[in-house]
């Protein structure tokens, strides 16, 4: 079973309330679980946005489970474990879908980020786009912006779906590093709160806050920080290695992020 078919057995049978909210390049849908409440405030869980992150996916999985054992009397949460499915699909076997994106980068399908065009999600949105240092402006494993902001199915499904939500925060799953990132050009009192913010995750889950803007662009949790006003971090699991991981190199972080979703809605409302 690869991942992409592992989140669809595990989402049919999480109990959560299952739905798509777009599709991939290759006509994958983007699976997201809606669990605890739609009153209250809500937080997006996000991961596999990159290809050869994908087992990131397994993180917000267990989340589900947590979120659905324990439950919640007040907000919810909205899970979306596998953001870019053609290109899990990609790195882990190797397998085109019909593109010739991917067949002509056959040889490179183990440090494959990108989607099925070769595009990279999370240089795609529209914060800044194409000013990121490490951009590139053509088809790449890795840092190619796309032709112009959110030209990308995904990214522009995962925009559009955010902007219906408008969560209170959102959380972002990568790898690697054991860092957190959450500035994006914020000043006075929304750096402030972003900052208090990304420093209780940061210790609740045991990874290390990173300060500054960093030269970097496009991406899901700078869109979230720059257009929506809310607090919004990026995580790299894994502190130490060398890609590609394999999914037991994640079991660390699956357990001290397991219930992360809960202790978030208490900090928005004041209870932690």
């Amino acid at each position: 079973m690869d991942i992409t078919e592992k989140v669809g057995y595990c989402l049919d049978r999480s109990g959560a309330e299952v739905f798509s909210i777009g599709q991939s390049v290759c006509g994958e849908d983007i699976l997201c679980a809606h669990c605890g409440s739609r009153l209250g405030k809500q937080i997006i869980v996000t991961a596999a946005i990159h290809a050869r992150e994908c087992y990131t996916a397994l993180v917000v999985l267990r989340q589900i489970s947590e979120f659905a054992r324990r439950g919640r009397g007040k907000g919810g949460a909205y899970f979306i474990p596998l953001v870019n499915p053609d290109g899990a699909r990609f790195f882990e076997s190797g397998y085109c879908g019909g593109s010739g994106t991917l067949e002509r980068f056959s040889d490179r399908c183990r440090e494959w980020k990108a989607n099925a065009d070769g595009v990279d999600l999370n240089c795609n949105f529209d914060a800044h786009f194409g000013s990121g240092a490490q951009n590139v402006r053509e088809v790449a494993p890795h840092g190619y912006i796309g032709e112009y902001p959110l030209c990308a199915p995904e990214s522009r499904a995962l925009a559009d779906f955010t902007e219906r939500v408008m969560p209170s925060a959102t959380v972002s799953y990568h790898c690697m590093g054991g860092e957190l990132y959450w500035e994006f050009f914020q000043k006075g009192e929304r750096r402030r709160r972003d900052k208090k913010f990304a420093d209780s995750i940061a210790k609740k889950i045991g990874v290390k806050r990173v300060d500054g803007d960093l030269d970097s662009a496009g991406g899901y949790k700078d869109h979230c920080v720059l257009n929506l006003g809310i607090p919004a971090v990026t995580v790299e699991l894994i502190k130490r290695g060398k890609h590609p991981f394999a999914p037991s190199d994640f079991d660390e972080d699956i357990e001290r992020n397991k219930d992360l979703p809960g202790f978030i809605l208490d900090l928005l409302y004041g209870e932690k």
